[in-house]
């Protein structure tokens, strides 16, 4: 089960990446009145109709990626987490199209996930191998910062690098940190306390 709302970002792209897509966009958006949504679409192999309605089945996996695996809890828990917390989510899906899924719940209810650990998310699903390009929007009221793979390439090289990664991880932690103090999110522990 995951236990914020970055491993549930990590997993779900990753999904995206094994589905063979080779772009991913995800937009995170935080309001401090209207709680938390999140669309990943990609244009990955996609889903008939068929395949699209079992995978709402926490009892069944298509066997592809993980040959052993005989249940896929992934959407299980998207939904449970939606149900909890006063919210919703929905997948759409077309064979050799591509997939998008959104969900959204109320940041404040009691069972709401918190957003973790951000920086060090991105940075995991940056510096993943493959070829495919990650465009991120992180949206909160009205302040944003967005970052792709392909600019951060550009700018840092290789991103299975040591050295990229040590600098993508503090032009992320700026780039969350500006947004977090502008918004004056938390009244107390710093920003240390929410991406270190």
């Amino acid at each position: 089960m995951h236990y914020t709302l970055s491993d549930y970002i990590v997993d779900l792209v990753q999904n995206s990446v094994e589905a063979k897509a080779d772009e991913v966009t995800v937009d995170l958006y935080e309001s401090q009145d209207k709680g938390i949504k999140v669309c990943i679409s990609d244009n990955g192999c996609g889903m008939d109709d068929k395949t699209l309605a079992r995978v709402r089945d926490p009892f069944f996996t298509d066997g592809i990626k993980h040959a052993k695996r005989r249940v896929g809890l992934g959407l299980s828990f998207l939904a449970q987490l939606a149900d909890q917390c006063k919210g919703s989510w929905d997948i759409t899906s077309e064979k050799n199209v591509g997939t998008s899924l959104s969900f959204s719940y109320d940041s404040k209810n009691i069972d709401a996930p918190p957003v973790g650990n951000l920086v060090n998310a991105l940075v995991t699903l940056m510096g993943q191998p493959g070829e495919f390009e990650l465009k991120f929007n992180r949206i909160f009221d009205d302040d944003s910062w967005a970052v792709s793979r392909s600019e951060v390439a550009d700018a840092l090289g290789d991103l299975r690098d040591a050295q990229a990664l040590i600098a993508l991880r503090k032009y992320l932690r700026s780039m969350e940190e500006e947004l977090i103090e502008n918004k004056k999110l938390f009244e107390q522990g710093g920003i240390d306390k929410w991406v270190k």
